[in-house]
């Protein structure tokens, strides 16, 4: 069979350290790969040394489908790369405003005035720079990935899960002959994940060769082959017609430092509130579009919910109520921490007493920030540490991150460490003031499956510690911690 792609004898560098030792690998024409593993960073790094993005410091990669492409383009001396034949969709991505300057600021989500300066969802893609022309037009992405009625929205105002379906459109369009996805499921409600086999065979079908790391439980049937990553190398080949165990990784972990944690959360200072939060008949809307309506929710002090709906269905939106980050509050009746929004409270007030978690929180701080900064942000509620610290704020934020094991990533920058790290990072800088209500959005988003039970144990944990309230959201009923026992449903 004609080769694709040849990994042999690799030896592999990533984020600084030696992630993959003498591995092979061999892609063939009309293979389409599903990779799993224990680890969500040697997930990406797979992906990304397929890339070309990370250190190959032994052995080769060779790259049969660009060969002739790349001699073609050398001999009529055009500026040429491998990539021009590849597109990704990554865990991490950001939009730009207009102007092209750095992403939006978080709470711009939720201004109607700011959605002026991001480009709507055609003209995003209108804007891309594609290489190849081919079966894949804007139309077809629009249409395959249920973005036509989303087609004039602002990028700013696009829901996660909508967000996500972008980036696979704007990859697709590109008409790659590689098209490598990252976890693509995570964030997908549970409409799109159930259709998201049709879609690989639509993108099978038009000539285009697939591989995406997934968990073992969500392994697409249209991938022909599945490869298991571990001990450093492709430890593992199945053919997908006869892959039977789901089961691949065993893992029992009971969290973490208990004793530190419950150290740090006795710092808890007692204010009794009659209700959390209080939605009276709520209606948001932008322009014509309503978002929410005859929304009545009272959240009691201590009581832990789930918030459900799919990708679309407002979540982000009333999230942002809760959050203080709407100004669409004040023309409604709303009640956070027994206080009626337009009374005479600050967003500072509301934010004191919450900690938030969301996977795209991470895209608007500044680069410059370090982990330990991104903690210390938590404690005055700002995107990012803007002024000066005293010893016990810095040695609190320490221990924050000795609890999750990421004292190595202190002086890191935030982009710099792994996607799952980025979560605690995100968790140490919402826990470390010890809210009263604690909101995680989609908050352990594209860890791996060790990480994201372990991210569930810790919420466990907390919430046995303290009498935290807690509203979960997850497309994933596996993630949602034990303690969560009240639904609300868009």
């Amino acid at each position: 069979m004609t080769k694709i792609l040849s990994i042999r004898n690799a030896t592999v560098k990533y984020l600084e350290k030696i992630i993959f030792e003498d591995m092979d690998f061999e892609w063939e024409e009309g293979q389409h790969w599903g990779v799993i593993g224990a680890s969500g960073m040697e997930l990406t790094a797979f992906l990304d040394t397929i890339l070309g993005r990370t250190m190959v410091t032994k052995g080769e990669i060779v790259r049969h489908f660009a060969k002739k492409y790349q001699q073609e383009k050398k001999e009529s001396s055009e500026v040429h790369s491998f990539r021009d034949l590849m597109a990704t969709v990554s865990q991490q991505y950001s939009f730009k405003n207009k102007s092209n300057l750095q992403n939006f600021y978080y709470q711009q989500r939720f201004n109607s005035m700011d959605s002026e300066e991001a480009a709507t969802v055609v003209e995003y893609l209108k804007g891309l720079q594609i290489h190849h022309n081919g079966t894949w037009t804007i139309e077809k992405v629009l249409n395959l990935f249920r973005l036509k009625p989303l087609q004039d929205k602002s990028l700013i105002k696009l829901s996660n899960g909508e967000t996500r379906r972008l980036a696979m459109a704007s990859a697709l369009l590109k008409n790659p002959k590689l098209l490598l996805m990252d976890q693509p499921l995570t964030g997908l409600d549970l409409q799109t994940r159930q259709s998201f086999d049709g879609i690989l065979q639509e993108i099978k079908d038009s000539g285009v060769h697939v591989i995406l790391s997934t968990n073992s439980h969500e392994i697409p049937e249209t991938v022909t082959h599945v490869a298991v990553l571990g001990a450093k190398k492709v430890k593992e080949i199945i053919e997908r017609k006869n892959l039977l165990v789901t089961d691949f990784f065993q893992f029992q972990s009971k969290g973490f430092d208990a004793e530190l944690l419950k150290r740090l959360l006795s710092k808890k200072q007692e204010i009794g509130f009659k209700h959390i939060i209080d939605f009276e008949n709520i209606r948001i809307q932008y322009g014509e579009k309503v978002i929410l309506e005859n929304i009545n929710w009272t959240i009691n002090p201590g009581e832990k919910w789930l918030l459900k709906g799919e990708n679309g269905a407002g979540k982000s939106t009333l999230l942002s109520l809760i959050l203080g980050e709407n100004p669409q509050a004040y023309a409604n009746n709303i009640w956070l921490f027994d206080k009626k929004r337009g009374s005479g409270e600050s967003i500072w007030d509301i934010k004191k007493q919450t900690g938030f978690v969301a996977p795209e929180l991470s895209r608007f701080f500044p680069s410059n920030q370090t982990c330990l900064k991104v903690v210390l942000s938590g404690l005055f509620d700002t995107m990012g540490l803007f002024k000066k610290v005293n010893k016990e704020q810095e040695d609190r934020a320490l221990d924050w991150l000795k609890v999750f094991k990421l004292e190595h990533t202190a002086n890191k920058l935030l982009r710099q460490v792994s996607l799952e790290e980025q979560r605690f990072v995100l968790l140490a800088r919402a826990l470390i003031k010890v809210p009263t209500l604690l909101v995680l959005d989609e908050a352990s988003q594209g860890m791996d499956e060790y990480q994201r039970m372990l991210f569930k144990k810790t919420i466990e944990q907390v919430c046995g510690l303290i009498p935290i309230t807690l509203i979960y959201v997850s497309h994933y009923q596996e993630d949602v911690p034990e303690c969560v026992d009240m639904v609300y449903q868009l």
